[in-house]
């Protein structure tokens, strides 16, 4: 490899362990791979991450963000924890769990890890304080269990994957279905052993009252869910726009159905979902610029013919992947990881015979499971703002949900039906 690109490369890398904006680190590195190369000029860096937002499926990103906040704001998601609690709540530990499955709700909705997380953690913190669960055990529990947000259709990473890998996004949403349940029983089963062993929480009655009066309340969750889902794999519209449709609908149910979200809020809600999606679109502009500029001085298919150099043997090389994948979600966000990786990776999978969906469902959960790990964890951070408790206590926490998604991960990679189980034989 050339001295300069190396040297390029290098550089930022060390930005990125010293921890220095993800923005910055990619916008350097693209500078200087394009002034060490010559293959572009400067001036036609502006055009292209222009061009690089210019897209139609990441319509979908703000559109999903924004209705992760109009749930929030409007609700819905206290309807959703009511149901979970009505499910799960009589067995020991079933606050815990209450958690997991009225994230895997929230996210089937929203697209979002750090939504979910916020969300989630609001109402459930406290009602497991009052319960008897330690703080920084509860912290750990949401924090974990936002991990389905990028994976439980629909999915705004999914969509970032898509867009990368030339992918039906429709084909990835169904994909993720299962393994996010898939996810979120191991959990389940983590936050049931940890609830015995250490006698954390009680149980609440089971009450098939409580539970048919419970969905019933929760019915404008269902329809959501039932309207962007059926309407995408309906064929009724794509899922850019079935985007639009949840935020019109939550919205609306919001105003109307729940009656606790004010046309006077509006203004609130719709400038913190533009202030996360200010931050989120010039990465995914640099970060597409950035693969650009790799795919064209051939580093992609250095990287592939590097990797399969180790081994012959499938198995050796998915499990690099997979620790390539571990390490880059614990330094950086899903969504550069994603635009970065995508080109370097899927053709490695695709020459050991992996379906672009399965292996586009294999990465955004090895992603995913990032979220809830050192140094970056953006879920451990969104746990500790929400619940005070310091970051490093939440990360400790984590750890058994944390092998608990990794023994997940081995079963989606190894069970090729999980994600394909849904995909239709064109």
């Amino acid at each position: 490899m050339d001295l300069g690109i190396t040297a390029a490369l290098t550089a930022t890398v060390i930005l990125v362990l010293l921890g220095v904006e993800i923005l910055v680190c990619l916008g350097i590195g693209t500078i200087l791979l394009t002034v060490v190369t010559g293959q572009f000029t400067v001036e036609n860096l502006g055009l292209t991450t222009f061009s690089a937002l210019d897209n139609f499926p990441l319509l979908a990103m703000p559109l999903y963000i924004l209705t992760g906040d109009l749930i929030s704001e409007g609700g819905i998601s206290r309807l959703m924890v009511a149901f979970a609690r009505a499910v799960v709540g009589w067995i020991r530990g079933g606050l815990a769990l209450t958690a997991m499955l009225a994230a895997e709700g929230f996210a089937a909705i929203s697209g979002s890890n750090s939504a979910t997380v916020a969300a989630i953690g609001r109402i459930m913190v406290p009602e497991m304080r009052k319960d008897g669960y330690p703080l920084d055990f509860a912290a750990g529990t949401i924090a974990c269990c936002g991990t389905v947000g990028i994976v439980t259709p629909p999915s705004i990473v999914f969509v970032l994957y898509g867009v990368t890998a030339g992918v039906s996004v429709g084909d990835l949403f169904l994909g993720g279905i299962l393994p996010g349940l898939v996810m979120i029983i191991c959990m389940s089963v983590a936050a049931f052993a940890l609830s015995i062993h250490y006698g954390y929480g009680g149980s609440v009655p089971f009450s098939v009252r409580t539970l048919l009066k419970a969905a019933w309340d929760a019915k404008l969750a269902f329809i959501a869910t039932a309207i962007i889902l059926g309407g995408i794999y309906g064929g009724i519209f794509t899922p850019t726009e079935a985007a639009a449709v949840a935020v019109a609908y939550c919205l609306l149910a919001g105003i109307a159905g729940t009656g606790q979200l004010h046309v006077r809020q509006l203004p609130r809600v719709m400038e913190q979902s533009a202030s996360i999606t200010g931050l989120i679109a010039p990465i995914i502009a640099l970060a597409i610029v950035f693969s650009e500029v790799l795919a064209v001085l051939g580093l992609p298919q250095a990287g592939v013919k590097w990797l399969l150099s180790f081994s012959a043997d499938p198995v050796v090389t998915m499990g690099m992947i997979l620790v390539i994948l571990f390490i880059a979600g614990c330094v950086m966000d899903a969504i550069p990881n994603t635009l970065i990786l995508t080109p370097l990776l899927a053709p490695v999978a695709a020459g050991l015979g992996y379906h672009p969906v399965h292996f586009g469902v294999i990465m955004v959960v090895s992603l995913a499971i990032g979220f809830a790990t050192p140094p970056f964890g953006l879920n451990l951070f969104v746990a500790s703002s929400v619940t005070g408790v310091p970051y490093l206590r939440i990360a400790l926490r984590a750890v058994p949900y944390v092998a608990a998604l990794v023994v997940g991960l081995l079963v989606i990679t190894a069970v090729p039906f999980l994600s394909l189980v849904f995909i239709p034989v064109r």
